[in-house]
């Protein structure tokens, strides 16, 4: 998850207004502490990612 999310990140290049999407949504099954594990780390270095 860390990795593809940097991915997604280093791709915006570091422009501001970036809206991390989430696409088409999240699966009932899916774990919440991973999905706050991500937006820790998209607040974190979503600003902070070289291009």
């Amino acid at each position: 998850m860390a990795s593809e999310a940097r991915s997604v990140l280093r791709a915006n290049g570091g422009r501001p207004g970036h809206i991390f999407n989430l696409g088409h949504g999240v699966l009932p099954e899916t774990d919440p502490a991973i999905l706050e594990r991500l937006v820790d780390l998209v607040h974190r270095d979503g600003h902070a990612v070289e291009p």
